[in-house]
């Protein structure tokens, strides 16, 4: 008993003593003039938001817009300018850059990542960024003649921004914060870590990825060049969230193969084979109550994304997404049935197949609990509560997790997100920058976790 108290003592030691020692040395290099540097972030944000940099998931090639291309040169020529080394742009816009370390401790290398691209779902062609400073919590409208407006039903996080500075769209187009509010702060950092090399710190890697939200960016980047024990992704939401779980993702797609050229008049008692009807009749299979929009919270769902016919073939494109193993076979099961039962009422069907393919995993397991309580540690200590939140989505961070190199999320201020009624806190995303600087601080105390 004696001898297990003493072992706990020293883990505690252990865990306490980089942090104790982080605010020691800690010379208050975040009380800097907090409205020059919300300005400068809302500048960046601002810039960036006018190229249009959206996805485009029906081609095959990365970068999938031409946009892409243009703002990682962009922010090429940004890192150089701002101290950065071994800056590249890859043949896919995939930029990658050092930051070297000042600090003379063995510590860690660290990631920060985010991405070029923007939702598919809506345009971001001429973005017409509007900042609205000392928000006064009025309703805020952005298209009149469409009633499209921002108010506590369509942004229930907007009551909290009272006093805040808020960048929007003015309907019509995303505003593009998912994820240009991250490259905004992110960038903000390289450049006040160039303005004070008083700050010590170890080696950074910053990474910028293309067609995160295709799901293509990450397989053109190798996890292993990047050289780093641990990463973030800054693409989250709300002050303090950290996001620490993450949908399992698996996708489908069924072909069912019939027989069509028979006149229907004539289809009675012949070979006839309605392609089409499979496919609709197994859409109708699946259960309603396991749909996106009956779920929420940590219940997942199946979802078919595209049905489409090319003469005697239709083709089922679908995904499966849930947070546990256990529910993710359970779905998997739940649309291996309803294929066999379509199969099985289609006896004169020429052909159906079923393949289903794995996209990414939850990061949680992967995420070592000292690195969590280090980034909350990091929070706190700028007088911020963490609130760890599980996303019904994904981040490029649960590929590098998956691939040895655990990389959390960390809140960036952007709020309804692939929407018309998306925007930016530029408080919140002040907030963010605060917090890498401070994690930066703590991390340079490490030798491993």
């Amino acid at each position: 008993m004696l001898r297990a108290s003493y072992v706990l003592a020293v883990v505690l030691c252990l865990l306490t003593a980089p942090v104790m020692g982080a605010a020691q040395d800690w010379k208050a290099l975040t009380r800097y003039d907090k409205n020059a540097v919300k300005t400068q972030l809302t500048d960046r944000f601002v810039k960036y938001a006018q190229i249009d940099t959206q996805s485009n998931p029906s081609v095959a090639y990365v970068p999938s817009s031409k946009g892409q291309k243009v703002f990682a040169k962009h922010l090429a020529k940004e890192l150089k300018k701002y101290g950065a080394q071994h800056v590249k742009v890859s043949e896919n816009s995939l930029v990658t850059a050092d930051i070297a370390a000042t600090s003379k401790n063995p510590a860690p290398a660290v990631a920060f990542l985010a991405h070029l691209d923007t939702a598919p779902e809506i345009s971001a062609h001429a973005v017409k960024p509007r900042v609205i400073k000392h928000y006064d919590g009025k309703d805020i409208v952005l298209d009149a003649a469409r009633q499209l407006t921002l108010n506590s039903y369509t942004a229930p996080k907007l009551t909290a921004a009272h006093g805040h500075d808020l960048i929007v769209a003015n309907g019509g187009t995303s505003l593009g914060a998912d994820d240009k509010a991250g490259i905004a702060v992110i960038m903000t950092l390289v450049q006040y870590l160039y303005d004070h090399p008083e700050i010590a710190h170890g080696p950074i890697k910053i990474v910028f990825t293309p067609d995160e939200s295709t799901g293509a960016g990450m397989a053109k980047l190798n996890p292993a060049d990047l050289g780093v024990q641990y990463a973030y992704t800054v693409s989250g939401g709300d002050t303090g969230e950290l996001m620490t779980e993450n949908f399992n993702a698996k996708s489908f797609v069924i072909t069912f193969t019939g027989y069509r050229a028979v006149r229907p008049g004539l289809a009675q008692n012949s070979a006839f084979a309605d392609n089409v009807l499979m496919a609709s009749d197994f859409h109708t299979l699946l259960p309603r109550y396991q749909r996106p929009e009956t779920t929420t919270d940590k219940r997942g769902f199946i979802y078919v994304n595209d049905i489409a016919t090319q003469g005697d073939t239709t083709t089922v494109r679908g995904i499966i997404r849930a947070f546990s193993d256990e529910e993710t076979a359970q779905l998997v099961s739940t649309v291996q049935n309803a294929f066999n039962t379509v199969k099985s009422m289609h006896a004169h069907a020429k052909g159906a197949t079923l393949a289903f393919r794995d996209e990414y995993k939850n990061m949680k397991a992967a995420l070592p609990p000292a690195m969590l309580q280090l980034t909350k540690t990091a929070m706190q200590a700028e007088e911020i509560t963490p609130k760890e939140v599980s996303l019904r989505g994904s981040t490029d961070g649960a590929v590098l997790s998956a691939a040895g190199i655990p990389a959390p999320d960390i809140f960036a201020g952007i709020y309804n997100t692939h929407t018309e009624l998306e925007y930016v806190d530029a408080d919140v995303m002040e907030s963010s920058l605060r917090t890498l600087i401070r994690l930066l601080t703590l991390w340079e105390t490490q030798k491993a976790l």
